[in-house]
């Protein structure tokens, strides 16, 4: 059983704790009247760094909220890293950067300061839940290091883009010293919207079945982009990738709450993955041979007792408009499908097409086997409140010393309607206790489950990382 105030370093303030091997924390700011965004992102990273007695770490990842201007943000953090740093180490100090300045000071940053991050649809900590803050944690220890790389063009090269970020981010790491051992490495990945069965398909071909984790950026549910970030630069159509090379303990989890009806089907006909090119939701037309808006529409009406017309259910898409608490489509039934081991994982629907298609935004493809999913956000509570206790049951004694949280905006929608939101915050909580928690609402997460990586929908999908080295 969990007992309070066990199995976590002593020394904790302001928001860093120090381990005997690791050392993790976070700062944040929100919006400040007159200040601009590049000064924002700009305080936020040098009061982080200072917390760090302004020595250089080994990662660090930046989730702002989409309000602020993301080229301003990611040079804006370089530039407070690198004040920060030249300030505490008492050498010739270099006065106020500007934003075109930064362009001065590339390798400074990409030697001592490694970092990715993205844009948002709501940012998570452990003191509070935002949609206005810039969040920056820093993770500093000589048992990890990091690489960081981008890829480009992720709508027309995804796999090519994966092999690109990770190339990139091994050069990143080796430049550093570091050194990959097998079963202590891990991908850390955040990317545009689209493509990330293709990412993930590159680093399989490339690096072989290396553990992902991650969340796809947010864009606040607009039209506009969403941008990924990687050592003072901001991206969009791309994916950023951290190579974490570990001698500490860290763990992967994930779950959603989402229980099968019985109600099953085969995917007879699908778009091909190529087809993403042309738009970034995955096309499925028929579901055991008819128009699979008709079976969804079908399996809804058995499971609700009335009949529920295909009409009736396009109301509750696209992603904005939810079924919320009627249940009627939109969270309230997803669809599932199974990993080798058996587990059901989410996929959510974008839209319902004219032409009788459902489209998603994870890739389902021809000849799986899938199901319609319940829930309730009761069930969704409970659920990630037994995780969260689970995760913590198992791994208090490895000392766990930050925890990375990436929650579907999906979940956040559903949740929201019926005033949950906060409630499956404070109910993890209490089991993490003073140890930080950093993360954002994402539009799908990498999730590890079977042995294998994929893309999801509708999870909590953590990294745990614990002052344990996998050694002792």
């Amino acid at each position: 059983m969990y007992k309070k105030g066990t199995g976590f370093p002593k020394e904790s303030y302001e928001g860093v704790i120090v381990g005997k091997n690791v050392k993790t924390g976070f700062a944040y700011r929100r919006t400040t009247e007159g200040v601009s965004d590049f000064d924002l992102a700009k305080i936020t990273a040098s009061e982080a760094l200072k917390k760090f007695g302004g020595e250089s770490f080994s990662l660090a990842l930046v989730y702002s909220a989409y309000e602020y201007n993301p080229k301003e943000v990611a040079a804006g953090i370089n530039a407070g890293f690198l004040a920060s740093a030249t300030i505490n180490r008492k050498v010739p100090r270099i006065q106020e950067f500007s934003l075109g300045e930064m362009k001065k000071y590339p390798t400074a940053i990409d030697r001592n300061f490694p970092w990715i991050g993205c844009t948002t649809s709501g940012e998570i900590t452990s003191a509070g839940l935002f949609e206005d803050s810039i969040v920056v944690a820093i993770i500093s220890s000589p048992y990890i290091k990091f690489g960081v790389g981008v890829g480009k063009n992720v709508s027309e090269t995804d796999t090519d883009a994966g092999k690109a970020a990770l190339n990139m981010a091994l050069g990143s790491l080796t430049a550093k010293g570091g050194a990959l051992k097998e079963g202590t490495n891990y991908i850390l990945m955040h990317g545009s919207v689209g493509g990330e069965e293709g990412v993930m398909r590159g680093i399989q071909e490339e690096f072989g079945n290396i553990p992902v984790v991650g969340g796809t950026a947010g864009n606040a549910l607009t039209e506009n982009p969403s941008y990924v970030f990687v050592n003072g630069k901001a991206y969009t159509d791309a994916v950023v990738l951290g190579l974490i090379s570990s001698e500490v303990f860290m763990v992967i989890d994930s779950g959603h709450g989402w229980k099968p009806t019985g109600k099953v089907g085969l995917v007879t006909k699908a778009a091909p993955p190529e087809n993403r090119k042309q738009t970034l939701w995955h096309k499925v037309y028929t579901i055991n041979n008819q128009p699979a808006a008709e079976w969804y529409a079908e399996q809804i009406s058995e499971l609700k007792g009335s009949e529920i017309f295909v009409e009736a259910i396009k109301q509750y898409y696209p992603f904005v408009t939810f079924g919320g608490a009627s249940g009627l489509g939109g969270t309230g039934y997803p669809i599932g499908i199974k990993d080798p081991q058996g587990r059901i994982w989410t996929r959510d629907i974008h839209s319902v097409e004219e032409d009788g298609s459902l489209t998603f935004w994870s890739y389902i493809p021809e000849g799986i086997g899938l199901q319609v999913l319940e829930g309730t956000p009761d069930t969704l509570t409970d659920k990630s409140e037994a995780d969260a206790k689970d995760l913590f049951d198992k791994y208090e004694k490895f000392k766990p010393v930050i925890m990375f949280d990436y929650n579907s905006v999906g979940r956040k929608i559903y949740l929201s309607k019926v005033n949950k939101l906060r409630e499956e915050y404070r109910n993890i909580q209490k089991f993490t206790k003073r140890m930080p928690i950093v993360g954002f609402y994402t539009h799908g997460e990498q999730v590890r489950s079977g042995g294998l990586n994929q893309h999801c929908n509708l999870t909590i999908t953590r990294l745990l990382i614990t002052d344990t080295l996998v050694t002792t």
